[in-house]
């Protein structure tokens, strides 16, 4: 994993958190309905974004041990259940839920799903960086 990659999901999730931590917060329960549909709907798009950074690493990750061209061409569901296979993700059901939120997320009515799924998400997200990171690492000392 190149720290390029690495540091792109560590930004994005700590994007995603501070949405989240203030949508949290004694503040936010205060805001008028517009102002909280304007930072619901910035964790929704934290949320798109870090999810689709998680889906490159996952692609990395798997381009670095299997074919390229066969990983490139795997759909997101696909790619969840290749990446649980190695380990790279503990629960690909959790996983295929943040995806079909990542594709409801588009339409404002059902972002509150979203939303509520989003503190489960970041989590997951940072079990994901810790799991790459630390491969990444234990590869670099094998080769060493």
């Amino acid at each position: 994993m190149e720290k390029r990659n690495s540091d792109k999901l560590q930004n994005a999730i700590q994007s995603l958190e501070n949405a989240i931590r203030y949508s949290r917060s004694s503040e936010f329960r205060e805001l008028g309905i517009e102002f909280k549909n304007v930072l619901i709907s910035a964790v929704v798009q934290n949320f798109s974004l870090t999810f689709r950074v998680c889906l490159q690493m996952l692609r990395n990750q798997l381009t670095d041990r299997f074919d390229a061209t066969e990983i490139e061409r795997l759909e997101p569901n696909d790619l969840l259940h290749w990446a649980a296979k190695e380990g790279l993700i503990s629960n690909v059901n959790q996983w295929l839920e943040y995806l079909d939120c990542e594709h409801l997320s588009q339409s404002s009515s059902i972002a509150v799903r979203t939303f509520e799924k989003a503190s489960a998400f970041l989590n997951d997200a940072e079990e994901l960086l810790r799991t790459c990171s630390k491969r990444t690492h234990n590869e670099r000392r094998k080769v060493a």
